[in-house]
């Protein structure tokens, strides 16, 4: 069925609710701000969406497809403070060492290495990085009982030791 202007009449409701809902067509159609969401534009709409975000509501969470600088259509959400989230995007690496991207830019890089049981350094294997910082990083002993500790999370890499021998670890770390 193919979209009517002039549907519904002025004397149709919805669920009962007793709310005539004709007036607000024309709002909907082009996204006047005091119809909510103010994002929802059905005349003026492309397949790939706004070009501009729009802008937030104090009582409202917008979702918004928009291109990103590729031309690829990609989904946002912007909430009443204005944070806009990408939802859709990023880039991971499925293998066991590897990095997954979320749209928002927060980063988790996993792996596994053996390490000593004196402090050292460490790079992130498959010449993984963080872009601007490290946040948290937590492991495991691979089948050992050995305990282990991890500090100096930077961009590149991390400090270990074992409480003994040479275990491999299995770690990840999470940064941005």
């Amino acid at each position: 069925m193919a979209w009517n202007k002039a549907k519904p009449t002025n004397s149709e409701k919805i669920r009962e609710l007793g709310e005539v809902i004709r007036p607000n067509w024309d709002a909907i159609e082009s996204a006047d701000s005091s119809f909510k969401p103010e994002a929802l534009n059905l005349a003026d709409r492309t397949a790939l969406g706004i070009a501009n975000n729009p802008t937030a509501l104090a009582d409202s969470v917008i979702m918004y497809s928009k291109q990103d600088a590729s031309g690829n259509p990609q989904a946002y959400v912007i909430d009443p403070s204005s944070t806009i989230t990408k939802l859709t995007g990023g880039s991971s690496t499925q293998a066991a060492n590897g990095r997954l991207i979320l749209p928002n830019g927060l980063i988790f890089i996993w792996g596994g290495l053996s390490i000593t049981s004196s402090w050292a350094t460490y790079a992130f294997p498959g010449g993984f990085t963080f872009s601007t910082a490290g946040f948290s990083i937590t492991g495991n002993p691979n089948g050992s009982t050995t305990s282990i500790g991890f500090q100096n999370l930077t961009t590149t890499g991390f400090d270990a030791k074992a409480s003994s021998g040479s275990p491999n670890i299995k770690f990840i770390a999470i940064g941005k």
